[in-house]
């Protein structure tokens, strides 16, 4: 199994190069599934909008993710690749405040059975004024999102610290969101077929 995962804060961009890359695969006739966090499966997407709509603090979230993120590993049947929209790197770069959260959250990340950690993620970093600008086009997100805006820089940071850690063999590729999406979306293909992910 190959596994790709893509992250990036609110407005990066990154829902649309995740349906640009499944209508590559779909063009190209690659076998995968695509999948998301929290949610994935039926019974998780319930979970997903209890916490999308929820006040729970910080340590509640962190297990909640991790919960949520164990049901959907152990239920997966995937063949050729599987994407990930979010994974544990989220719980780190939204829900790291503290060095005890730190420990928790990458403890936790060792108990993700070695064949589900990405081969590579693709993190869309976006900048303030990019922001900004998008935030203004498009309007407010859901109730769960808007509330992280104010940690831009925070969550920012935290992505940064996350894609230096090594974890199994994956690779974290950090990509300009502030670019066309047909590029960003070149960039990805490229990468893919570097790393043999596709041909």
């Amino acid at each position: 199994m190959k596994i790709i995962s893509f992250e990036g804060f609110e407005y990066s961009g990154k829902s649309t190069q995740i349906k640009l890359l499944k209508d590559y695969f779909k063009k190209n006739k690659i076998i995968s599934t695509f999948t998301r966090e929290p949610g994935g499966n039926k019974d998780l997407e319930k979970i997903r909008k209890v916490i999308l709509n929820s006040d729970f603090n910080n340590l509640t979230l962190i297990m909640y993710f991790f919960a949520s993120r164990f049901a959907l590993l152990s239920s997966l049947k995937s063949k050729g690749l599987l994407v990930f929209d979010r994974f544990f790197d989220s719980t780190y770069a939204y829900q790291k405040t503290n060095n005890e959260e730190k420990k928790l959250i990458l403890n936790l990340i060792k108990f993700i059975e070695k064949k589900y950690i990405p081969n590579i993620t693709f993190y869309l970093k976006i900048d303030n004024k990019s922001l900004f600008l998008r935030k203004k086009n498009r309007g407010v997100l859901n109730k769960f999102d808007q509330k992280y805006l104010k940690d831009f820089t925070r969550i920012q940071n935290n992505y940064n610290e996350i894609s230096k850690y090594k974890v199994h063999h994956r690779k974290f590729i950090t990509l300009d969101a502030s670019k066309s999406e047909n590029e960003i979306h070149q960039q990805i293909i490229s990468y893919l077929k570097k790393w043999k992910l596709i041909k």
